[in-house]
């Protein structure tokens, strides 16, 4: 299985935007590819990089999914993580914030997954065909991925354990959750280190 970089950018210059940036990777993209965002590269090198894959990965493979709600909680109720960015052909949807990717991220890297998928980021939005595709993949990306990790608010903030979200009741995230041989619940938590099994 081969792949190559189609989108690259750095975390600082998406973070001293003045404005919301708009990322577009439809024009450096192949349609109908699987594209898997690089959680090495994120965490290790501040780079947000994009991998086309010349086929479909295998079962349980070196990837994670993520799995959240289009539109979350909004950000005057919890914890807003930092910067955040838009996709081209997804603005109205939450905006992507840099923080809660990096909370997914973390949870791939400590399960030794490189890579994540966010159909925000890994379909390119503007293409009427490449959507087309990943939908009708979709059940199969959350099956063959190693781990699901469940942002219940959304992607533009954490919410903690109490908070109520929409997230239960979303006819997408229930085969998100039970297609996957494992799932995680990412929330903003204020009591100390740790995690629940």
């Amino acid at each position: 299985m081969t792949s190559s970089i189609i989108f690259e950018i750095p975390l600082a210059y998406l973070e001293n935007q003045s404005t919301l940036p708009v990322l577009d990777i439809s024009s450096a993209s192949t349609p109908c590819k699987f594209r898997l965002i690089d959680c090495v590269q994120f965490l290790r090198q501040g780079t947000l990089a994009i991998h086309e894959f010349s086929e479909f990965p295998v079962l349980n493979s070196a990837y994670s999914t993520i799995s959240y709600v289009w539109r979350g909680n909004s950000i005057e109720n919890g914890s807003h993580l930092g910067p955040t960015f838009a996709v081209a052909g997804a603005e109205d949807g939450d905006p992507v914030s840099i923080g809660v990717l990096r909370h997914a991220c973390t949870a791939a890297d400590r399960e030794k997954v490189g890579y994540i998928w966010l159909d925000r980021l890994c379909i390119a939005q503007t293409n009427k065909d490449d959507k087309q595709w990943q939908i009708r993949h979709m059940f199969e990306i959350y099956q063959r991925c190693a781990l699901c990790v469940v942002l219940p608010g959304g992607i533009q903030r954490l919410v903690h354990v109490h908070e109520p979200t929409s997230w239960i009741s979303r006819g997408w995230t229930l085969q998100e959750a039970l297609a996957p041989p494992r799932v995680e619940v990412i929330y903003a938590w204020d009591w100390g280190s740790g995690m629940f099994y």
